[in-house]
């Protein structure tokens, strides 16, 4: 008898999946709101204060609850219903830019309401790490890069049109940018509504092993260990270099216009650099471009010590963000789908958490080095702590012979 081999059955294209189409809109929404508001809170503080003291306290702030709560958000993510908390974190920024809309309405806009609405922005942030393990439910493994690779697009989109757009709206009026973050915050929490992924009962299987369970599995293993240190050197460095960009145009007599043009080189680099991420996926061990991606960053560092204007600075902005979205894959391969579904969300709150110290750690380095060494010679040190960082990863044998996932290995992004 002839046997009839049935045809597999093919996975649903991730622009026909309905669950991660909701995901990424509602993911969309929620950064661009999110930018507008930071961009708005700061003007608000600055009109009222004077002070630009207090404003920057916003910011501490909102650092502040973010790294809090990240690893507490972790041990929830992995013991609850992960998108009722996302519901219940998007309403939280819904309802924490809703007072300050209604603040301007009673004309009672204050400094002290301005930082709890800040922190409760800030508290609610480590919560969305549901929407990365809800995209794991919703999209086949084979399809996972593809879908990071969007998320990519939408998050570099957002982080070039956000700041623009929050400055033109409190151009307007001042209180339209919290509008907007309203309405933003409402549109992500009515589509995660609508979302629908396979139920998981956890059991105790979510809470076993304490709140650090997650991450103390991350820094056990060598590869992994050796992805966290590279990835919050890189991204302690890339907030640096903005500090230092700002100070060399201003004292090269740059209008604040064309400093905040060159800056956004960043961003536009991260949206170019999203069209990569196919072209270098399997080319390399995930390990080894990992440590290329970051030693190109070395020469791009270098660049910008050289006095040529604020074009040129800005293009050398534009090159370093162009592996930026490459790495956040790496971390996905390397690390997210190695940690078990048990564990992920305790992991996932830990390492945000870490890459989220190493900004204020490495914005408070740069301060200190500006007030000694010119901004040419910080930029040194800087590629220099890069260099140095490669070397390590280099010399861990685990890192360079890891391997791209088989559920991906055949995918071609």
């Amino acid at each position: 008898m002839q046997t009839v081999e049935l045809p597999t059955r093919q996975p649903v294209p991730l622009r026909s999946n309905r669950n991660f189409q909701l995901l990424w809109t509602g993911s969309a929404a929620a950064l661009l709101g999110l930018f507008v508001a930071e961009i708005a809170f700061p003007l608000v503080i600055l009109s009222l204060t004077g002070s630009p003291g207090l404003t920057s306290l916003f910011a501490a702030v909102q650092t502040g609850a973010a790294v809090l709560l990240g690893i507490p958000a972790g041990r929830l993510l992995d013991a609850k219903d992960r998108r009722a908390i996302l519901i219940a974190a998007e309403l939280a920024r819904a309802a924490a830019a809703a007072t300050v809309v209604t603040a301007f309405w009673l004309d009672q806009v204050g400094l002290a309401h301005l930082l709890v609405a800040g922190a409760v922005l800030g508290a609610a942030q480590p919560f969305g790490a549901a929407r990365i393990l809800l995209i794991r439910a919703a999209v086949p493994a084979e399809q996972l890069t593809s879908a990071v690779t969007a998320e990519e697009v939408r998050n570099n989109a957002a982080e070039l049109s956000g700041p623009p757009l929050g400055g033109l709206l409190y151009g307007i009026t001042p209180v339209m940018p919290f509008v907007f973050a309203v309405v933003m915050f409402v549109v992500s929490t009515v589509t995660a509504c609508f979302v629908r992924v396979p139920s998981i009962e956890r059991g105790t299987a979510g809470s076993a092993g304490g709140m650090f369970a997650g991450l103390s599995a991350v820094l056990r293993e060598p590869t992994m260990r050796a992805v966290v240190m590279m990835i919050i050197l890189v991204n302690g460095v890339a907030y640096a270099a903005q500090l230092i960009v700002i100070v060399l145009l201003r004292d090269g007599g740059t209008p604040p216009w064309q400093i905040g043009l060159a800056l956004s080189g960043f961003a536009v680099g991260g949206l170019a650099g999203t069209a990569l991420i196919p072209r270098l996926y399997g080319r390399l061990r995930p390990g080894v471009l990992l440590m290329t991606l970051v030693l190109f960053e070395v020469p791009v560092l270098l660049a910008l010590a050289v006095p040529f204007g604020p074009w040129w600075v800005g293009l050398a902005c534009l090159c370093f963000g162009l592996g930026v979205p490459a790495l956040r894959v790496l971390i996905d391969v390397l690390i997210i789908r190695q940690i078990p579904d048990e564990q992920r969300g305790r992991a996932l709150g830990g390492v945000i958490t870490l890459f989220t110290l190493s900004v204020p750690l490495g914005m408070i380095v740069t301060g200190a080095l500006l007030e000694v060494v010119s901004p040419s010679a910080t930029l040194v040190a800087l590629a220099t702590t890069l260099l140095l960082g490669v070397a390590y990863a280099a010399s861990r044998p685990t890192l360079r012979n890891a391997n791209w996932p088989a559920a991906a290995s055949h995918q071609g992004g």
